[in-house]
């Protein structure tokens, strides 16, 4: 079953000895399907791996690119205040 086929996946990725340079092919896999769960979970207490680490490395990640697109904006803005942006 497709249950089984899952468990069996985690298995492997708790005792892959290639995880420390990369991960497997299967190991990769994994983490696709579990970083693409944890993207619209919304379980505040998910029975699913590492889901929670997951989304708050999701936050984490939308939190610095949106700090570095306010920084672009602001310096974009500067600059078009001061008239160093040509038309």
């Amino acid at each position: 079953s497709n249950c089984a086929k899952m468990k069996q996946y985690l298995k492997h990725s708790k005792e892959c000895k290639l995880k420390q340079q990369g991960g497997c092919k299967i190991c990769k896999r994994i983490i696709a399907l579990l970083r693409y769960h944890a993207q619209s979970c919304k379980n505040k207490v998910c029975p699913i791996p590492q889901c929670l680490a997951i989304r708050e490395r999701i936050r984490q990640i939308a939190k610095q690119q949106q700090a570095m697109d306010d920084r672009r904006r602001q310096v974009m803005n500067r600059q078009y205040r001061m008239g160093l942006v040509a038309n």
